[in-house]
């Protein structure tokens, strides 16, 4: 038995020490793009996209899978009406400075340079889970850009992304409409569109992007999400503490 236990006893913390130790690294993926059309750095006047977000940088399936994620989220934050089909950031790169070079041509009175920018940052990262943040800014012409906060919150150990169903109970959901009333002073009696708001069929909803700090979760609905652009994005930010009993993974 004790020739049994012993190799099981190694195993075991072999297994617990890679992991601790095999927890993703990362680093930060720059990309930066300019067109030449039209352009004169001096004025700061030149159509341009800028990536800068978190990467890992070990292979292996995991990474790989993390990765992906990031990728195919930055590329939906720009590429928003999912038009076309890219294979990499640098193809989304050329494809907005591409896309602004013949739109510039062909309506030259127009020639007002495109931007495009999304920066991220870890902003928490535990046994349980890896949050990272995304802030874009974007404009493609038009009366004006747009801003979206978003987030990613990974599995450590698959690389998979969490859905709000397991990250939180169903309980969670209640607690927050909660919440969100309080601080927009929706009574409870009243419909919660009943102030200007536009949940789907008149009933509340989890954001898509809820983000985890060490000491709070963020629940973030962005422009036109239930509300209108002028009231820009909505944010709510429960101390951990306060959320605990809900969140499934903790």
């Amino acid at each position: 038995m004790r020739k049994l236990l012993l190799p099981l006893f190694f195993t075991t913390l072999l297994i617990s020490c890679q992991k601790e130790t095999s927890a993703p690294e990362f680093e930060e993926l720059n990309i930066d793009q300019v067109s030449s059309q039209d352009c004169n750095p001096e004025e700061e006047n030149c159509a341009f996209i800028s990536i800068n977000v978190p990467w890992v940088k070990n292979a292996g399936a995991r990474n790989k899978t993390i990765n992906h994620y990031i990728e195919q989220h930055v590329i939906n934050l720009v590429d928003f009406q999912e038009e076309d089909e890219f294979g990499s950031l640098e193809e989304l790169s050329q494809n907005f400075i591409d896309n602004y070079e013949a739109s510039a041509r062909e309506f030259p009175e127009y020639n007002i340079p495109w931007e495009a920018s999304v920066n991220g940052r870890v902003l928490y990262t535990s046994p349980e889970i890896i949050s990272i943040e995304f802030n874009l800014a974007l404009f493609t012409g038009g009366a004006h850009g747009y801003t979206s906060r978003s987030y990613l919150n990974f599995d450590p150990e698959t690389g998979e992304p969490f859905s709000n169903e397991e990250l939180f109970t169903s309980e969670f959901k209640d607690y927050a409409e909660q919440l969100f009333r309080k601080k927009n002073e929706i009574p409870l009696e009243e419909p919660i569109n009943s102030t200007g708001y536009f949940f789907e069929n008149d009933s509340f909803q989890l954001p898509q992007n809820i983000g985890f700090h060490k000491n709070k979760v963020i629940l973030r609905y962005n422009a036109y999400e239930v509300a209108s652009y002028a009231e820009g994005g909505i944010q709510i930010e429960i101390p951990k503490e306060e959320a605990q009993d809900f969140i499934r993974i903790f």
